[in-house]
């Protein structure tokens, strides 16, 4: 298999010749490994300070993570899945409820402070509810309410731990907004009924609740945000790259020929003799198995320095995890001899003892997250041909363990650079696509 994507706009730049360059970018080393600073002394600041900025980051992965989770329950409740209705009808009280237990023990500390003196103090035992809301507004408040690490975590985390969340959620601020526009998540409601009462010391929630993010709701990979703070669509040659679920297959483009390439089976049932065993659950035969993979809602769109449009992960993944299945439309490859990425069988021909082509995914307008991942000699995943239910297909999976909040990039290989002619700018190699 032959990974090649037609991204000249990222880790690429076209070359202005096809001459040999005798001089070489000099590869970028190593860097050598501080083995005190991975692991400092136990009880020093270093240490202090790392423990403080690992919880603050769990608990800003949690944001997202949960947010998605009750957007998804709110989904489920609408449509009366079972138990969900309940479910989140509890969830959902339990949420309003922190907001206002919060806002009550404020309120109630100012009554007192001024009772007692005379005057109003803002500074009180529930700081913390004023230090967030002061910093970062109603608005994030409320979407963060909807964590339980957060709801845990302005009760419990020390305040040097405490101190690294603000300032994470500070630097992730237009992602997280952008995260809950996308999947809709209801924060004013938990706001309605305060809106009417100003709160001393507080700012005014109302503007916050009667402003709008000027950005339609769409699917979360339909966005990018940019180096600059702003949105933008993903597009090519001026058109929207949009998501799909599953690969296409248009039996114009291939002559009228009407067999899916990589699916195990005819119409008739009868088998094609594409595709080893299912990975999932062995079956020699085509299957029911689908890969259940929630990766996807765990990663943003991002425009990353010199190499355009990339995937940020928004969770801790794991060496060996399938992330996702790579997809687009199917295309015979005398289509194009070199695109994004050439489908090959995962079982040997048994006259040739060699590996098929099977298509050509092509990405260019509908794909998934997948397709916008950037190249690097030093990638995270790769990309693998399994079988997969009813199909063979071109999974991404993680080759290392991929922190939160890193880009997630693979290695296009060998062929992408020879005869797209393109030059690698990832910074780990003389500029030829390989270390």
């Amino acid at each position: 298999m032959a990974p090649t994507r037609n991204k000249a706009n990222k880790t690429t730049r076209k070359k202005t010749t096809n001459m040999k360059v005798n001089k070489k970018i000099a590869k970028a080393p190593h860097p050598p490994v501080d083995l005190d600073k991975l692991f400092p002394p136990w009880g020093s600041e270093e240490a202090l300070n790392q423990t403080a900025n690992k919880e603050a980051t769990d608990i800003t992965l949690a944001v997202y993570h949960d947010i998605n989770a009750y957007c998804e329950l709110e989904r489920l409740a609408g449509e009366e899945v079972y138990s969900c209705p309940e479910t989140f009808s509890n969830l959902r009280a339990f949420t309003e409820q922190f907001v206002e237990r919060e806002i009550a023990g404020y309120m109630s500390c100012v009554e007192s402070f001024k009772a007692e003196h005379g005057e109003f103090q803002p500074v009180t035992p529930n700081s913390r509810f004023l230090e967030f809301v002061t910093a970062l507004g109603w608005k994030m408040f409320a979407i963060c309410s909807h964590a339980e690490a957060f709801r845990r975590g302005i009760k419990e985390a020390d305040d040097r731990a405490w101190g690294c969340l603000l300032q994470k959620i500070h630097e992730n601020f237009l992602s997280i907004e952008l995260y809950a526009h996308n999947r809709t998540l209801k924060w004013r409601n938990i706001l309605w009924t305060h809106q009417n009462y100003p709160i001393p010391g507080l700012p005014d929630m109302k503007p916050e609740i009667q402003t709008y993010m000027n950005w339609k709701v769409d699917h979360p990979h339909h966005t990018v945000i940019t180096l600059d703070g702003k949105l933008k669509e993903p597009t090519y040659n001026g058109q929207l790259q949009k998501h799909i679920n599953e690969s296409i297959y248009d039996p114009k483009k291939w002559n009228g020929r009407k067999q899916d390439p990589t699916l195990r089976q005819k119409p008739n049932s009868t088998p094609t003799n594409v595709g080893h065993e299912c990975v999932l659950c062995g079956s020699p035969v085509s299957c029911g198995c689908r890969l259940e993979t929630r990766a996807g809602e765990l990663v943003e769109l991002r425009e990353y320095p010199g190499t355009g449009t990339g995937v940020r992960a928004l969770t801790r993944f794991r060496r060996g995890d399938i992330l996702d299945i790579f997809m687009g439309e199917l295309l015979p490859n005398i289509v194009e001899k070199v695109y994004p990425l050439t489908q090959t069988d995962d079982k040997l021909n048994t006259t040739t003892a060699t590996v098929r082509n099977l298509c050509t995914i092509c990405p260019h307008q509908f794909g998934n997250w997948t397709r916008f991942i950037s190249h690097s000699c030093r990638p995270s995943t790769q990309f693998t041909t399994r079988t997969i239910g009813d199909r063979v297909v071109c999974t991404v999976e993680a080759i290392r363990d991929i922190l939160p909040f890193e880009e997630i990039t693979v290695g296009y290989g060998g062929r992408y650079w020879s005869a797209l002619d393109y030059e690698c700018l990832c910074g780990y190699c003389d500029g030829s696509g390989a270390e």
